[in-house]
């Protein structure tokens, strides 16, 4: 799994660094970043499925549930490649104005940032499923075995849409000119974004 993670950056940062000349060749790099994280997505996708139902059918108890999870988490998990593949294909971007597509650039990046949200939700939900399974002696396997599941999944994910948006916002960055910076001084964290 860590080679893949390290292959995902590093393609895309290859992907980062041609220089983009026209909003033209700024949008098929963006396209081509997102289409490479929806491959990877895919590919965790198809990876937890299996191995998802493997344990789901060889073991009991905690596991059995938290594969159980894993197998159902990742079917959304692969619609959402499966359709955002879909939707990339279908993208004629030589129909859209440079406006058009710098829209729809910054529309991804946002979706990563919320996601990346909602990740965190996912993540504390699963905390209090364990949580909840210390109280429950009935379903206390289904809990725990779930919450450790939600957790595994929604780092994974927070992860991913968190790395997604700063490769996207840094491609914009760099086909706009604009410079950020991020330091830590004795007052706090300071951002500062130069145009």
């Amino acid at each position: 799994m860590r080679k893949a993670i390290l292959f995902t950056v590093i393609f895309s940062l290859l992907l980062l660094s041609a220089e983009a000349q026209s909003h033209q060749d700024f949008f098929t790099q963006s396209l081509n970043i997102n289409q490479s994280g929806m491959y990877f997505l895919g590919g965790w996708a198809l990876a937890n499925m299996a191995t998802g139902t493997f344990g789901w059918i060889r073991y009991d108890g905690v596991q059995k549930y938290f594969h159980q999870m894993n197998a159902a988490w990742n079917l959304v998990n692969a619609g959402i490649a499966t359709y955002a593949l879909l939707d990339m294909a279908g993208t004629d971007f030589s129909l859209l104005s440079d406006s058009e597509m710098m829209r729809k650039h910054i529309r991804s990046e946002n979706i990563y940032l919320i996601n990346a949200g909602l990740d965190i939700l996912y993540m504390a939900g699963g905390a209090w499923m364990i949580h909840a399974a210390g109280n429950n002696e009935k379903r206390h396997d289904l809990l725990k075995g779930y919450g450790q599941a939600v957790i595994l999944q929604g780092a994974f994910l927070f992860l991913f849409d968190l790395t997604k948006f700063a490769i996207q916002c840094n491609h914009r960055m760099n086909f706009t000119g604009t410079t950020t910076s991020l330091g830590l001084t004795g007052n706090g964290l300071t951002l500062s974004i130069g145009l």
